[in-house]
């Protein structure tokens, strides 16, 4: 057992109220990988606090037939090079399935890897477009094309008409990048990732003739960016549409107080019931919950769920690709509805052999025959006074 592990196992028996038990070695093990290190471990904490809320109700709640679910987390790095082996790790425990990565990337490289296992990818970084994945790896969240969409209309809404598509060279940036450009025509500039601004590198920004600018840039070098801007006498708020991994308490943070008032962006959209779960998550953890953390619930919910009914259903937790077919069953509607709070509801009613529909905290989630959320909801916000602000929106998005 690796330290990772250790801690995701005390962190369990703590919220179980058996700080001094050993680990039940007869609990299913479910998967989760995450960016604790490497450029991408800002959300990880959170999003790994969601996942472990959905595990602790229905552990609470007897398990899946009395059996519970014990979470088994490993580190990505966020390097491509070297995501395999901690993977293989999870195979070797014999995972019912695994939740992440949390970037494209790092799934690409897993690719023949997890090919014969059921993946879920709740976090915002694998919601774009993957070139190829099969049916059996579920993605939660509106994809790179509705998001595109959304942010080109937030433009035109507001009278502009030649954004300048500002971008990192990869993971979900990269994507949304190349899909601003060639389904609308728009001119881009390549901002590295661990690249600092400085006079000479934000020099075609400031010489450009477009009218607008779309920053689809993770936070680090957003926010050198728009520091560089600000120094310069050269960034107007108005004029900037932001990308969603910019919707983050850590972005504001990191800018000049009053640099982006004014600016707007899209996020991952939310069920009014957010709010319960918002104060929930306040008060187990003394912290608010990022995007990802919506739809990283909803993925260890729907396990939780899809687990029970397996047993219910099979005797018991199928290997290689057998969790597809029960994480499509509590997705579907026509079962009775069960919400994100309701988890102890649901998995009694999957006891007693019925059918339920599981409604997300990050909104209704109907996997279609390729495993993905067409009718996944975005939001649209604004920074004001310091504080994101959602916004009204009116978009024929889809």
């Amino acid at each position: 057992m690796t330290a990772r592990d250790a801690a995701v196992v005390v962190a369990m028996a703590a919220m179980l109220g058996c700080e001094t038990a050993p680990p039940d070695e007869s609990g299913i093990p479910v998967g989760l990988m995450l960016s604790y290190t490497g450029y991408l471990a800002a959300n990880s904490v959170n999003s790994e606090r969601a996942v472990l809320m959905a595990i602790e109700a229905g552990n609470l709640a007897g398990g899946a037939s009395g059996r519970p679910l014990r979470l088994l987390a490993k580190d990505t790095r966020s390097d491509p090079r070297k995501v395999a082996r901690p993977t293989q790790e999870l195979l070797d425990a014999g995972v019912a399935l695994i939740i992440g990565p949390d970037n494209i990337d790092l799934v690409s490289e897993l690719r023949m890897l997890l090919i014969d296992h059921v993946v879920m990818l709740p976090n915002l970084n694998t919601s774009s477009d993957l070139l190829w994945k099969p049916p059996h790896w579920f993605v939660l969240g509106a994809n790179i094309g509705r998001v595109a969409c959304e942010l080109v209309q937030m433009a035109f809404a507001d009278g502009r008409k030649t954004p300048l598509v500002i971008m990192n060279p990869n993971g979900y940036n990269s994507s949304l990048g190349w899909d601003l450009a060639n389904r609308y025509g728009l001119r881009k500039v390549v901002l590295a990732d661990d690249q600092k601004s400085t006079k000479e590198s934000i020099r075609p920004i400031i010489s450009s003739t477009e009218d607008s600018f779309v920053l689809a840039a993770f936070p680090p070098s957003a926010a050198s960016l728009v520091s560089a801007l600000t120094a310069a006498g050269a960034l107007d708020a108005s004029h900037w549409y932001l990308s969603p991994p910019l919707h983050t308490p850590f972005f504001l943070g990191s800018i000049p107080r009053g640099a982006l008032t004014g600016a707007h962006g899209v996020a991952p959209g939310t069920v009014a019931a957010a709010a319960d779960f918002l104060q929930r998550f306040v008060e187990r953890w003394h912290d608010e919950p990022l995007d990802d953390a919506y739809p990283s619930y909803d993925a260890a919910a729907l396990a939780v769920l899809a687990v029970q009914r397996a047993i219910a259903r099979d005797g018991m937790v199928p290997p290689g690709t057998g969790m597809a077919v029960h994480l499509i069953a509590v997705s579907r509607p026509g079962g009775v509805p069960v919400r994100w709070s309701e988890i102890s509801i649901g998995l009694e009613l999957l006891r007693r052999g019925q059918e339920i529909e599981y409604i997300g905290v990050s909104g209704i989630i109907e996997f279609d025959a390729a495993g993905v959320t067409p009718n996944a909801g975005t939001r649209w916000w604004t920074i004001a006074d310091g504080a994101f602000a959602d916004t009204p929106r009116a978009t024929d998005c889809r």
